[in-house]
């Protein structure tokens, strides 16, 4: 099963290799819950026994989760320093 992060760098670990994309502009970083379920719908086309898998669920929506939660950390920082 290839993971979403996968044909990002094979030689670095998930978590990083998704920030750095994310950094990059090679994976959207959004709170928009539409391109999430896009992304969602293209990984399961992909693979789809990925939703048989709890820990690759876990990680797919707490990344969402998150990319809500950073991007409310970025508008507050960037706030705060003007």
């Amino acid at each position: 099963m290839q993971h979403v992060d996968d044909k990002y760098d094979d030689d670095m670990p998930g978590a990083l290799a998704l920030s750095l994309a994310v950094q990059s502009g090679k994976w959207p970083h959004t709170m928009d819950a539409q391109v999430w379920a896009e992304k969602f719908a293209e990984a399961v086309a992909a693979d789809p026994t990925m939703t048989s898998d709890r820990g690759t669920m876990i990680g797919w929506f707490a990344n969402a989760i998150m990319a809500g939660y950073d991007t409310a950390m970025i508008r507050l920082k960037k706030d705060s320093s003007q």
